[in-house]
């Protein structure tokens, strides 16, 4: 399992699926400017889903290996630190 992040920085909520091996599955809504730690197996694959007039409409499509915390150019705490910087102000 790596430690992953996502930030929905859209205007509209988007739902986060992640899908890996032996049945691993996570389903989650995510708000606008919201940021969503979570643990998921280094091979599964995350598609992101946004909201349209007619429903649900994939978006993203990606490798988790994209989202890992430690290969992101900011880490997990300084993004947090900054959206409550933002939400201070």
């Amino acid at each position: 399992m790596v430690e992953c992040i996502y930030q929905n920085d859209t205007s509209r909520m988007v739902i986060m699926k992640c899908i890996g091996s032996n049945q691993f599955y996570l389903e989650k809504v995510i708000m606008p400017s919201e940021i969503y730690l979570f643990n998921a197996p280094k091979e599964a694959r995350l598609e992101i889903w946004r909201m349209s007039m007619s429903g649900q409409m994939l978006h993203v499509r990606a490798d988790v290996s994209d989202h890992k915390t430690s290969s992101r150019d900011s880490n997990a705490e300084e993004l947090i630190n900054n959206r409550l910087t933002e939400i201070a102000s």
